[in-house]
C-alpha cells in the first residue's frame, strides 16, 4: 500500500510542477516544447513502477500458476472418469438384469470396467447373483459373452445362499 501511495504522490507532484510550468512558459516554440517535456515527465511517473518489477519473479509465478492449473485440470478430468465409469457399470449392470428378466431369471449384477487405449470403458469382470439353475446360468453367460465380449472366465455366478 505504501508503494502505490508514493507512486500517485509522484504523479501529483509531477502534474504540479508541469502545470507550474506551463503558467509561466512563454507562448510560441517554447510552450509547444516545454508541454512535450511536461508529457513525457508525466508519462516517466505513471511508468515508473514498472522499472521495479521483478520479472524473473513474475514468470516463475506464472509457470507454477500453470502447472498448478494442469494438475487441477487432471484432477477434475480423473473424477469426470470415475463418475463415467460408475454411471457406465450401472447401466451394464441394469442390461444384464434386463437379459435376466428376458431369459425369466431374477438376479443382481455387479460389473468392473476398465478404459481401453481409447480410453472407452469397457466391461472386465462381471458378477451376478440370484437363485440360478446351472442351465440358466450357461444362457446368461452365453448371452453375456455374445453382446458384451466377456469372455466366461471373467463372469462370476454366485447363488444367494452362498452370500453371508
Amino acid at each position: 500500500m505504501g508503494g502505490v501511495r508514493g507512486w500517485l504522490l509522484t504523479i501529483l507532484s509531477a502534474s504540479i510542477l508541469c502545470a507550474l510550468a506551463d503558467s509561466l512558459m512563454p507562448a510560441g516554440a517554447v510552450k509547444r516544447v516545454g508541454r512535450l517535456v511536461c508529457g513525457l515527465v508525466l508519462m516517466c511517473a505513471i511508468l515508473s513502477p514498472l522499472s521495479g518489477l521483478d520479472l524473473v519473479a513474475g514468470r516463475a509465478w506464472l509457470a507454477d500458476y500453470f502447472v498448478g492449473l494442469e494438475l487441477r485440470e487432471a484432477e477434475l478430468e480423473e473424477q469426470v472418469n470415475q463418475g463415467m465409469k460408475a454411471i457406465i457399470e450401472e447401466k451394464y449392470a441394469a442390461y444384464i438384469v434386463d437379459k435376466a428378466a428376458e431369459l425369466g431369471l431374477t438376479c443382481t449384477a455387479r460389473v468392473e470396467c476398465r478404459a481401453d487405449e481409447a480410453g472407452l470403458y469397457l466391461p472386465q469382470q462381471i458378477q451376478v447373483t440370484g437363485d440360478l439353475a446351472p442351465e440358466e446360468t450357461g444362457r446368461l453367460a452365453n448371452l453375456i459373452r455374445e453382446d458384451l465380449g466377456v469372455p466366461l472366465e471373467r463372469q462370476v455366478y454366485k447363488c444367494e445362499e452362498e452370500l453371508p
